[in-house]
């Protein structure tokens, strides 16, 4: 969907995701949970490698790289299952940013690692 998205950038649309694309589970930012040296040990190899994957140049690799997201270490515990909809908006953009290397601005919240992802 995205890459058939990413010619109306061309005519100056901005395409903007929404959701917390890379942390979204408010069980464990509230419940201490985020505390745990196990937990943060998951969570920086999950926003490692998503960071790493978004910022791939090659929009095709890119793509590949995004399918098997569910897979990676840490994903159910950033994404429980059932919400999906938080991560999905950013492989959207992900495929709409086209060729090039994206931008990441990463801050921690209630002890999880929060990132943005950006292409211009």
């Amino acid at each position: 969907m995205g890459q058939a998205l990413a010619p109306l950038r061309d005519s100056g649309v901005a395409i903007v995701g929404s959701g917390m694309p890379s942390f979204h589970n408010l069980r464990i930012m509230f419940s201490g949970g985020a505390n745990d040296p196990g937990f943060k040990k998951r969570n920086k190899e999950w926003s490692d490698r998503l960071t790493a994957t978004v910022k791939t140049e090659d929009v095709g690799e890119r793509g590949k790289a995004l399918e098997g997201w569910r897979e990676w270490v840490g994903a159910k515990e950033a994404h429980p299952i059932g919400g999906e909809e938080h991560f999905l908006p950013l492989v959207v953009c992900a495929g709409a940013g086209g060729q090039g290397k994206a931008e990441a601005f990463g801050d921690d919240m209630v002890g999880t690692k929060q990132f943005s992802y950006y292409w211009t």
